[in-house]
């Protein structure tokens, strides 16, 4: 006789036929979130700090570094971008206005473009009150319209009819005093044939009692 021995299962007791279903659940992994990628808000921020420095020099204006801070997270960088977005559009405004009045143009002397009327008052700026005598003087000497030289073939040329070296002496005197009190004086002034260059020479002149120069019956 053939006698078979039963060993003792997990969940099989003797005396307990049933098995038990129940197992054990492992434990849960634990996985972090990765953390929130903005590079647009960071983008931004730099962006906008630029343009607020960009600005503030267009008026000569310094800067402290650094500029703000770094931003801690995609919140804070959302928020920065935003701070300095009004911050930025500040001081756009702010140069805008001191350009339109510090920041002094040149006209183009073209037929029916009244360059010299313009000229003379755009230098009412630096040079107020001067806007008669510049007319008036010029009336007599070279006109209101095209730059002509001197009647008689002589070396005086255009609305004012400045000789050069007058011209270059006054001009840069006007240039040093107007850049000295914050005024831009561009680039194209600089010119016997410029109607702002000789618009500031003859404002300068007006200003500082040198009108003794010219010989018109308007001046």
């Amino acid at each position: 006789m053939v006698i078979f021995v039963l060993g003792t299962a997990a969940g099989f007791t003797p005396g307990n036929t049933a098995v038990s279903n129940t197992i054990a659940e492992p434990e849960p992994l634990l996985v972090s979130a990765a953390p929130e990628r903005c590079p647009d808000a960071h983008l931004a921020v730099l962006h906008y700090r630029h343009r607020y420095i960009y600005h503030r020099a267009r008026r000569d204006v310094e800067t402290e570094r650094p500029v703000g801070r770094d931003p801690r997270s995609c919140p804070d960088a959302r928020r920065l971008a935003r701070v300095w977005l009004r911050r930025a559009a500040r001081q756009l405004v702010v140069t805008s206005r001191w350009i339109a009045w510090f920041g002094l143009r040149d006209f183009q002397n073209r037929p029916g473009s009244h360059a010299w009327e313009h000229a003379v008052r755009e230098v009412q700026r630096p040079y107020l009150q001067t806007y008669g005598w510049l007319m008036s003087c010029s009336a007599t000497e070279g006109g209101h319209g095209r730059w002509v030289p001197n009647s008689d073939g002589g070396s005086p040329g255009g609305w004012m009819q400045f000789k050069p070296g007058t011209f270059w002496r006054m001009f840069f005197a006007a240039r040093t005093d107007v850049t000295g009190r914050g005024f831009r004086v561009p680039e194209s002034a600089a010119s016997w044939y410029s109607p702002l260059g000789q618009a500031l020479a003859g404002a300068w002149a007006a200003t500082n009692g040198a009108t003794h120069e010219w010989s018109g019956s308007g001046c």
